[in-house]
C-alpha cells in the first residue's frame, strides 16, 4: 500500500517545534491556505445573511466550561458572516455509522468532528473537500501539531482543520490517598501497585470501594500498556500491514493490564467502555480513573438535570477532593506512553457552501477559541501556543509530562474500519472477562491484518 498520508507516529515528538506544511496560494472570498500546494477555490460565499451552516459536533462540547468556547465562536461568526450555526451534537460510540450513512445519501452535515485517527479515512475516501486554498488565513496554521495536521493531509493537500489534543492522566482522590498513608505520587508501576494494595487495605470497610476503576473496553489504557512494554499493534512488512497483538511485548503489556483490571477494578465495569467513568467516580467510591486532564473538573460537579447541559450545577461527593499525576512507567528508562490524540474538522463533500463551512471552523479553531479550550486543560492545536497551554494551570506540568511520550495508532487509512468494528474493545472485554490474552489477541490480530489490507 502506498503511503502517502503523514499521521505521525507519536505526537509527543512533535510537541516542541514542529509545524504544518507551508501555506499555500490565497483565494479572494475565502480565509486561505496551508497545504504544500494550493487547492481548488471553495464553492460558496461568506455573504451569506439568513443561511446556516450544519455543523456535527462530539457531545464533549456540551460540557458546562466547553459550551460557552462554542457557542463564543458562533456568535462571532454570526457577526461577520449573518449566517447561523445548527449544531447536532454526536456520540463518539456510533458518529462514524451516522456519517457514512449521511455521505452515501448526498446528505452529510457542513462541518464534522473527526478524531485524528478516524480522518484519514475520509480523507483518503472522498468524504472531505480540499481545504488548502483557504487554511492560510487560520490562526496559528503554519504550526498546527503534526499529529493533528498530519492526519488531514494527502499529497500535500489539507483536507481538515486541527481541533484540539489531549492527552490521559491519573485522576484521583487526595484524600484518600493521604488516609492511606501515602504521601507522594509513584514514580514506577510497582510504586502505583503498591500504593493501589495500600489504598485498598485501608477502604476495606467499604463494600463499594474500588481502587482503579478499569472499564473491561478501554482499549486506550491497554494499548498504553502494550506500547510501555515496547509492542505495538500492528506495523508495515513489505508493504502489507500485520496485527502485532501476539507479540511478546504486547502480550507483557496486555497482562499487566488485565492483572489491574482483576485486582484493582470491578466485574460490574468488565463490559463497558470508559464512557461512564466519570459516574462512578463521582459517588466517591473510586480512589483513581484513568481520563483526559479536564475530567478531572467534570466530576466535582454536575447537572441537575444529566440531559439538559443548561441546567444548574451540583457538587457532587468529591468536590475539592481531585488531582492529578501523570502515569508512571516501568522505570525511568521505560516511561509510560499515553495515547496523545485529538480531534480535527473538516468540511464534507455534501456541504452547499464550503466556503462558509470553513469559515466558521476558522473561528473555532482561532487563538481564542483554543486559549478557552487550553483553560479546560486540552493541548491546543499548534505548537506556537504550548507555551500558553505550559503557564495554564488547568494544564499544567503533569500533561507536559505525559506528552513527552506517547503513542499513536497505525498510520493506515482503514484505521477508522479497526475503530468502527470494535476489534480492540472486544479483545479487551474478552480479556477482562477471563479469555487468555494471547487467545484474544490472536483473534485480534487476524481481524486487524484483514481489515488494515483491505482495498
Amino acid at each position: 500500500m502506498k503511503r502517502r498520508i503523514a499521521v505521525a507516529a507519536v505526537l509527543a515528538a512533535t510537541l516542541i517545534g514542529a509545524a504544518a506544511c507551508g501555506s499555500g496560494s490565497k483565494s479572494d472570498n475565502n480565509p486561505s491556505g496551508n497545504g504544500n500546494q494550493g487547492g481548488p477555490a471553495l464553492k460558496g460565499s461568506l455573504q451569506a445573511q439568513g443561511q446556516t451552516v450544519n455543523a456535527w459536533i462530539m457531545a464533549d462540547a456540551q460540557n458546562p466550561k466547553w459550551l460557552p468556547i462554542l457557542n463564543d465562536a458562533i456568535a462571532r461568526f454570526k457577526t461577520e458572516t449573518g449566517a447561523d450555526v445548527k449544531v447536532n451534537f454526536t456520540s463518539w460510540g456510533n458518529h462514524l455509522q451516522q456519517l457514512d450513512a449521511a455521505l452515501q445519501a448526498g446528505n452529510g452535515p457542513d462541518v464534522v468532528e473527526l478524531g485524528n485517527t478516524e480522518a484519514p479515512k475520509y480523507v483518503f475516501g472522498g468524504g472531505l473537500v480540499d481545504l488548502s486554498s483557504v487554511t492560510s488565513k487560520f490562526d496559528n496554521s503554519s504550526s498546527w501539531l503534526q499529529g493533528l495536521s498530519g492526519a488531514c493531509l494527502q499529497d500535500g493537500h489539507m483536507y481538515c482543520i486541527p481541533y484540539y489534543a489531549g492527552t490521559r492522566l491519573a485522576i484521583f482522590r487526595t484524600d484518600l490517598l493521604q488516609k492511606a498513608g501515602v504521601t507522594a505520587a509513584p514514580t514506577t508501576q510497582t510504586e502505583l501497585l503498591a500504593d493501589l494494595d495500600k489504598l485498598k487495605t485501608a477502604n476495606a470497610s467499604n463494600k463499594n470501594f474500588v481502587a482503579w476503576n478499569m472499564p473491561g473496553r478501554y482499549w486506550y489504557a491497554a494499548m498504553s500498556y502494550v506500547y510501555t512494554n515496547g509492542g505495538v499493534i500492528a506495523d508495515q512488512q513489505g508493504g502489507k500491514w500485520k496485527g502485532e497483538l501476539e507479540g511478546a511485548q504486547a502480550q507483557a503489556g496486555l497482562q499487566q493490564w488485565a492483572n489491574i483490571v482483576k485486582n484493582y477494578s470491578t466485574t460490574t465495569t468488565a463490559t463497558v467502555n470508559e464512557a461512564d467513568m466519570d459516574t462512578l467516580f463521582e459517588t466517591g467510591n473510586v480512589f483513581m480513573e484513568y481520563d483526559a486532564g479536564w475530567h478531572s473538573g467534570v466530576v466535582q460537579q454536575v447537572h441537575t438535570n444529566p440531559n439538559d447541559p443548561n441546567s444548574p450545577m451540583k457538587d457532587t461527593a468529591v468536590k475539592g477532593k481531585v488531582d492529578l499525576f501523570a502515569m508512571p512507567g516501568i522505570s525511568s528508562s521505560q516511561p509510560f506512553k499515553s495515547f496523545l490524540g485529538g480531534s480535527v474538522l473538516g468540511v464534507t463533500k455534501d456541504s452547499k457552501n464550503q466556503a462558509l463551512a470553513a469559515e466558521f471552523i476558522k473561528f473555532y479553531t482561532d487563538t481564542k477559541a483554543q486559549t478557552a479550550l487550553i483553560g479546560l486543560g486540552n493541548l491546543p492545536n499548534a505548537t506556537s501556543l504550548l507555551s500558553v497551554a505550559s503557564q495554564n494551570p488547568a494544564v499544567g506540568p503533569q500533561v507536559a509530562a505525559a506528552a513527552q511520550a506517547s503513542w499513536f495508532t497505525p498510520a493506515s487509512p482503514n484505521w477508522a474500519n479497526v475503530e468502527s468494528q470494535q476489534v480492540l474493545q472486544d479483545m479487551c472485554q474478552a480479556i477482562a472477562t477471563g479469555t487468555d490474552p494471547m487467545t484474544a489477541a490472536a483473534a485480534a490480530d487476524a481481524k486487524i491484518t484483514s481489515i488494515l489490507n483491505a482495498g
